[in-house]
């Protein structure tokens, strides 16, 4: 018996050290294998553990990520944009469409206004198409897919997101990831890259680590949309659809006013999970090819995402 409490003893002793995980060697993003140098695992580390002090805040941002990756994925990869750059929005905005940076970045992926409308989305009086959750990412795809282009490395072309092109083709690091699937990153590159590595492992782990353990979400709702909105009022369509005027009011705070203008087909959306409409209002199949070919409609001064 005595043995037995002595093994107990040693085992609370050492399960700190084996709870411990330290953050791995290389990750994959897109077609690039991201070595990790020691000098940037402390860096890695630290984040993940910021990330994961609140078993709260994991548990709901895991919901929205759950809520608006079915909708973001098959964007990213019909523009060809490595499925992992979802969680550069979580990054971004906190999946928060009403986020508004100190330097006037609005919504999902933290848009200014003239970089939005470069990259295809509508910024004026009536909508905000930076808050609208497709739109906003096909903007996104847009942006990267015209860097990438240039610098022709997924990770060079994030950090690009961040500091502008421009910027990008002066760092010199990134330009000797150019074209290479293997690089590497350390303590001296932008903590903007190091911290969307953390990000990236970090819930993707989480995932993983619900789909171990057999964990599926109680009455996840879906992102339902809505592509006959042209021209009507939300009071029309909330009762068109037997859902709350408030919901769509919360839920698209991309339409500035209380109806949706007619200059194109705009998409409404609204969670559900109600069987109704998983049968009868689909996501649409909106996406082309040339939808991420957009060219520049103008030079810009500096031409940053933000």
């Amino acid at each position: 018996m005595k043995s037995l409490w002595i093994l107990l003893l040693i085992l609370l002793i050492c399960l700190p050290v084996f709870a411990k995980t330290s953050f791995p060697d290389s990750l994959l993003i897109g077609n690039v294998k991201v070595f990790i140098h020691p000098s940037a695992k402390s860096i890695l580390e630290t984040e993940q553990k910021r990330l994961g002090s609140s078993k709260k805040f994991v548990e709901s941002m895991k919901e929205k990520m759950r809520f608006y990756f079915p909708v973001m994925e098959p964007l990213l990869q019909s523009a060809g944009i490595p499925n992992e750059f979802k969680y550069l929005s979580v990054q971004e905005s906190g999946l928060n469409p009403i986020a508004v940076s100190s330097s006037q970045a609005v919504g999902y992926w933290q848009f200014k206004s003239g970089t939005a409308t470069d990259v295809g989305m509508k910024v004026n009086a009536n909508v905000d198409e930076r808050k609208h959750i497709i739109e906003a990412t096909k903007g996104a795809a847009n942006y990267f897919t015209r860097n990438n282009r240039v610098l022709n490395n997924w990770v060079g072309t994030l950090l690009s997101y961040r500091v502008g092109l421009g910027t990008a083709k002066k760092t010199s690091y990134v330009m000797d990831w150019v074209g290479k699937s293997d690089i590497q990153v350390d303590s001296s590159t932008d903590w903007y890259v190091l911290r969307f590595l953390a990000y990236q492992k970090f819930w993707a782990d989480e995932f993983k680590k619900d789909d171990s353990l057999g964990i599926q979400p109680i009455n996840q709702s879906k992102l339902i949309c809505y592509d006959n909105s042209c021209g009507k009022n939300l009071y029309e369509i909330a009762d068109e659809l037997n859902v709350s005027f408030d919901d769509l009011k919360k839920y698209n705070p991309w339409i500035l006013n209380d109806y949706v203008p007619s200059d194109k087909n705009y998409i409404i959306y609204h969670p559900s999970t109600v069987t109704f409409f998983d049968n009868s209002i689909q996501i649409p199949e909106i996406l082309q090819p040339d939808d991420f070919l957009l060219p520049p409609k103008k030079k810009l001064d500096n031409p940053q995402k933000e």
